[in-house]
């Protein structure tokens, strides 16, 4: 989601970990010597994990190696194994100074252990590993996760147990105009049963108050025709609000007005505009 003139709730959904969990911007320098072993640790009641990795700055396509992750449990290593993740596959790096993190994302009572990585290349990607404690292996379950380029920020949004991953549609990235006016909208995640749930429906103000922000930056945006990448952010809050029926008036209206127009080279603007955002949200599951 992150374009011009975001607000305070975007902004946070394109955080990264805060605090004790921040993630740091991945293309930002991370002062490290040549091939020296560097790591990172964290822990949360039990668990403690330590992720470690060499850096050679002159090695300028794969600076990163020997990425490796040990997580202990009361005193006893139960994983130790080299990082992999087909995500982000040989070019998988640290996501910053704080890569790794433990966190009981569930509300389970047992923590889990985070790993952040990120793939480099313009606009992507960033991944999160998730390592969930398996009482019947006594070991560790690992999933994965992408981002894109939004990565995430954790956040304990309602009285329950269970964090929120606070993030933003990537899929939006692209569809409708250049990066830098694709808007992205809104989307909060939990932990829960070993896979990610969508729960951005059940954080209504969040989700308007982001739309409030698309439909800003689509106004501000029209003239030059440049808005209708933030104009399909806000129609995919609106529905994710129930407002369908906004959705379709405004559409109208704006049809009607001559201002659905489409950057050069960028789909189509006007009715096209309409029938392809309407796919497209259909396609992702925003609408039935």
């Amino acid at each position: 989601m992150r374009a011009a003139t975001a607000s305070s709730t975007r902004r946070a959904a394109l955080a990264l970990l805060a605090g004790a969990l921040a993630i740091g911007t991945a293309g930002a320098a991370i002062a490290l010597a040549a091939g020296t072993l560097q790591t990172q640790r964290a822990h949360a009641g039990a668990i403690s994990a330590v992720f470690s990795f060499r850096y050679d700055r002159h090695d300028v396509v794969s600076p990163y190696t020997g990425l490796h992750l040990t997580i202990t449990r009361d005193g006893q290593t139960l994983h130790d194994a080299a990082v992999h993740s087909a995500l982000c596959d040989s070019f998988c790096m640290p996501a910053g100074t704080g890569s790794v993190a433990v966190a009981d994302v569930e509300g389970d009572g047992e923590p889990d252990v985070l790993l952040n990585l990120y793939s480099g290349g313009a606009h992507c990607c960033y991944v999160v590993q998730v390592f969930r404690y398996d009482p019947t292996t006594h070991g560790y379950a690992t999933l994965d996760h992408i981002w894109g380029d939004p990565s995430y920020e954790l956040e304990h949004l309602d009285p329950g147990p269970a964090l929120e991953f606070v993030s933003a549609d990537d899929r939006f990235a692209y569809e409708f105009a250049a990066y830098a006016f694709s808007g992205l909208p809104l989307e909060i995640l939990r932990l829960h049963g070993g896979r990610f749930i969508d729960v951005t429906r059940s954080f209504p103000k969040l989700v308007g108050a982001d739309a409030a922000g698309w439909w800003k930056s689509y106004r501000a945006g029209v003239k030059g025709e440049f808005g209708l990448g933030f104009l399909a952010a806000w129609a995919a809050d609106e529905y994710n609000l129930g407002h369908s029926a906004t959705v379709s008036q405004t559409l109208t209206r704006l049809q009607r007005a001559g201002e659905l127009r489409s950057s050069p080279g960028f789909g189509p603007g006007g009715a096209g505009f309409v029938a392809h955002l309407d796919r497209f949200l259909k396609q992702e599951g925003y609408t039935e």
